[in-house]
């Protein structure tokens, strides 16, 4: 007579249990850490692909910028003259003096905050067909002048809003954590100041878990073209 097979003892089958839940956990905390290195990783990418884009295009400002007008952590001014280099800053003190509107000469870079508390790094330039045709500004050191007529324009509906970057964080730096994104310069002098650079973070949501990756670009000014007004100055 054939023997019936031998069922499994209750002790085997919880042996058997212990150790399957035990590989599954192991297979398991593998998969978590693995897509957890997946996700640093397209964050790392994506933060070098948008970090990329945007030194590209604070360097084509900064490549046409005579000068900063107007430096603050939250939003600078850079002058971009119409006219060529060649005849930059030659002629009378009063062209010179003359930042035409309808010519594009102003572009103030701005850090947004939008109402999912993101921010948004914006370039604003001024709507040429809401400008009459001899609109201008003359040239002043006063930061406080470039901030008025800022709100003046914007509240007129007289800017154009172009956004460089969304989805920006406040970066986390050696001295502490930043509250917000900023820009960076040398100085405050807007006679001396040779560059302009934007500290911020991109970030990622991995589980309950945020991921961060900090940024810092700078771009210095690459023909810095000073005012009569500086150099008579001696500044």
């Amino acid at each position: 007579m054939k023997k019936s097979p031998r069922a499994f003892t209750l002790i085997e089958v919880m042996i058997a249990t212990v150790v399957t839940t035990m590989v599954a956990g192991t297979v398991v905390a593998l998969i978590q850490g693995f897509v957890s290195a997946l996700t640093i990783q397209d964050l790392r990418s994506e933060a070098i692909v948008r970090s990329a884009g945007v030194q590209s295009h604070l360097g084509l400002l900064s490549l046409k910028t005579r000068m900063c007008l107007a430096l603050s952590p939250q939003r600078v001014l850079l002058w971009l003259p119409a006219e060529t280099l060649l005849t930059s800053g030659s002629g009378t003190d009063a062209a010179f003096d003359r930042i035409d509107l309808i010519e594009d000469e102003l572009h103030w870079l701005e850090f947004v905050q939008e109402v999912d508390s993101t921010w948004t790094l914006i370039e604003w330039t001024v709507k040429d067909d809401m400008v009459a045709a001899n609109d201008s500004a003359v040239f002043t050191v006063d930061g406080a002048f470039w901030d008025d007529l800022f709100v003046q324009l914007n509240d007129a509906g007289k800017l154009r809003r172009s956004p460089i970057a969304s989805g920006l964080a406040a970066p986390e730096l050696a001295t502490g954590i930043i509250k917000m994104p900023r820009f960076v310069w040398q100085t405050s002098d807007c006679c001396q100041n040779r560059s302009v650079g934007v500290e911020f973070a991109f970030v990622a949501e991995n589980g309950n878990e945020i991921l961060q990756a900090d940024v810092r670009l700078e771009s210095a000014l690459a023909f810095f073209d000073r005012h009569p007004i500086c150099s008579e100055s001696g500044s």
